[in-house]
Parts: structure tokens; sequence; C-alpha cells
């Protein structure tokens, strides 16, 4: 019976001793919001090391995920260094057309807000959570940010920040506040410009 103990006890250290050894040596840490909120139950896997935008990163894409109340369940929005361009579309419907934003003022804010929080991680994105004064627990699909940033089509990077949370109220930092309205407002915009598209075509045939 000890021999079967000690046996275990060895399986046991050997397997934490590799978790620890992958985790060291993977490209993920805690997230900065965790890090910032050490009471945070937030916590998620993101790059730790900082980038520089143009020199390591030439192509930004955020999806929103789970945008309930829209037209589409899902939103991209891209910018290239390369090209200038900022698009908005929805990736998976091959119908619906591309939306270029010329905003310089939206695009700044979009460039410098992944900088930010994503790339130098110099702020971080929620400042304080605040517990729901109830018991109950909401489980439902959270409006996520999915953020992935290339090099030459190499991903370099990949993180996300979810918007809600079912237990606490998410006060977040005031730029991320702009950003995350900025691509609200941007969703508004290109479903309305999916619709008159829409209409365009039809009274065409």
């Amino acid at each position: 019976m000890k021999t079967i103990k000690y046996k275990f006890s060895e399986i046991l250290v050997l397997m934490t001793g590799i978790s620890i050894f992958i985790l060291s040596n993977s490209n993920y840490c805690w997230s900065k919001d965790a890090i910032f909120n050490e009471n945070s139950d937030r916590i998620k896997w993101c790059d730790t090391q900082s980038y520089q935008f143009e020199k390591d990163i030439d192509s930004i894409v955020v999806i929103y995920w789970n945008a309930w109340g829209n037209s589409y369940d899902q939103y991209t929005f891209s910018y290239s260094s390369m090209t200038g361009k900022m698009l908005v579309y929805v990736d998976y419907m091959e119908s619906c057309p591309k939306y270029c934003i010329d905003s310089s003022e939206q695009i700044n804010l979009f460039i410098s807000s992944i900088n930010d929080f994503y790339l130098n991680k110099t702020i971080p994105i929620i400042e304080e959570k605040k517990k729901y004064n109830t018991d109950e627990h909401s489980e439902y699909d959270i409006p996520t940010f999915i953020i992935e940033c290339y090099k030459q089509g190499n991903r370099v990077l990949h993180s996300f920040t979810s918007l809600e949370n079912g237990d606490y109220e998410l006060v977040f930092n005031h730029k991320f506040e702009r950003f995350k309205n900025m691509i609200f407002s941007m969703v508004k915009k290109y479903d309305i410009y999916v619709e008159n598209y829409g209409n365009t075509m039809e009274s065409n045939k």
C-alpha cells in the first residue's frame, strides 16, 4: 500500500513539474486586468510580451463577438498599416459588403487603444469591479472583443476582453470606454450601410 502511495505522489509531482514547465515556456500569462485587480475572477490567458505597432505589428483585427441586439452576432474590424485603411465587415457572410472607415479620429483611437491596452500593456482595461447586490448568478453569452495582431500574415498576438460579467459591474478605463463605444457606434452605422446596400441591390434588379 505504501508503494502505491509513493508512486502516485511521484506521478503527481511529475505532472505538476510538467505543467509549470509548459506555462513558464509558453507565450501566455495572466491577463492585464487580472494583474491590476487582485480580486478579479476573470482570469484569462494572454500574451505578456510588449510590442510596438509598425515595428512588430502591421495589421490589427478586432472581432466583436456575441454582439447581441444588432443585425449580426459577430463583426470584424481590421486595420492595415500597409494600406492605411480600416474596414468593418461580417466575416461569415459573403453577401455582406465591407465598409471603409474614413474618419482619421476614429482610426487614431482604434490604433492607440490597441497600442495602450494590448501591445504596450501600459494601462489596465478594468479599473474596478462592483459586486451586484444579489445572490443570483447570471450565465449568458457574454459580449467579447477578440484582439488579433499580425506581422506579414503571421499572428503575433491573440487576446480577448469580456465586456460584461454576470456577477459584477465592470468599470472600464475611460479610454477603453471610448474605444468600446466607438466600436458600438460603428456597428450601428454598418448595419444601416448594409441595409441601404441591400435595398439598392434590390432596386437595381
